[in-house]
């Protein structure tokens, strides 16, 4: 019984680091999916700021 509950012991453990692996990969993905997200908004602001100090100008032919 007790040769048993450690097979299964170990096989828990060897099965817990791959998941350890993907979720730390996850959290890892997620933080760049935020970090992006926040570089695009701040390129979203500079747009609209570029396209408000261009239109000041006005071409003629």
């Amino acid at each position: 019984m007790a040769e048993a509950l450690q097979d299964i012991s170990s096989v828990s453990v060897e099965a817990s680091s791959p998941t350890q692996n993907v979720a730390a990969a996850a959290q890892q993905t997620l933080a760049s999916m935020e970090e992006i997200a926040s570089y695009a908004g701040s390129l979203a602001t500079m747009a609209e700021d570029l396209q408000a100090l261009t239109g000041k100008f006005k071409l003629y032919k």
